[in-house]
């Protein structure tokens, strides 16, 4: 049996971390974008055309309240055959999420953002930002399993090169910590013996055709926030 390989997500090491002392630059992955708009247009569409039900799978549903404003904000739906009201996203991980921006949230996600800009773009709470990339991914995965659009994720996640130290050899020590003055080069830090130094020198050694690899770093949920 042929097992097929997770997709990976590929970063920029050249791209700054925060936009304190460089801006960052727009890395927005149109096909990425495209493909996830057409999805969401789909799921949020105001259309009074019922769909099947998410309870029982039946096509007998009939359209129960138009979308106003304030409330609701999307058509629901009664299904006949199960007597239960539901809106397209019923069932699904977007399920209750009031997005702000909504397509400029979209254009950010594909991109090599920390969560703290992205919250000052849409005029949100980081916290918000990090439960909508995490509603955002599980429903990507819904929609495909195998993983090849939800790789493309790439907003508010923290990455540390897949390299070993050329000084003490650890390889999960590793850490990307700004870059050289004098020439801009990527400066990285390992964090074992503590040595410090440029990401091209590394690079320089490494035997043709080698790709570097980076490793996605989850955060410890902080002791301040309640659980």
């Amino acid at each position: 049996m042929t097992v097929t390989p997770a997709p990976k997500r590929v970063f920029d090491p050249m791209m700054p971390r925060t936009g304190q002392y460089r801006p960052i630059a727009d890395t927005e992955d149109q096909t990425f974008s495209d493909w996830l708009q057409r999805q969401l247009d789909e799921i949020l569409s105001l259309s009074e055309t019922p769909p099947r039900c998410p309870h029982c799978q039946s096509d007998g549903a009939v359209l129960f309240a138009r979308a106003a404003h304030p409330k609701p904000i999307l058509p629901v739906f009664r299904c006949l055959s199960c007597d239960v009201h539901f809106r397209r996203t019923t069932g699904t991980p977007l399920s209750g999420l009031k997005f702000v921006n909504l397509s400029q949230f979209v254009r950010l996600l594909s991109q090599q953002r920390p969560v703290t800009e992205a919250a000052a773009i849409l005029g949100v709470k980081p916290l918000t930002v990090t439960r909508w990339i995490k509603r955002m991914r599980q429903w990507i995965l819904h929609l495909d399993p195998t993983g090849h659009w939800e790789a493309r994720v790439r907003l508010g996640m923290e990455i540390r090169p897949d390299l070993a130290c050329p000084r003490c050899g650890v390889t999960d020590r590793m850490h990307y910590r700004g870059f050289a003055a004098e020439t801009g080069d990527r400066r990285y830090h390992c964090d074992a013996c503590r040595h410090t130094c440029r990401l091209s020198d590394v690079l320089r050694d490494q035997a043709p055709g080698f790709v570097l690899e980076h490793r996605v770093v989850a955060r410890p949920p902080s002791p301040r926030r309640k659980t």
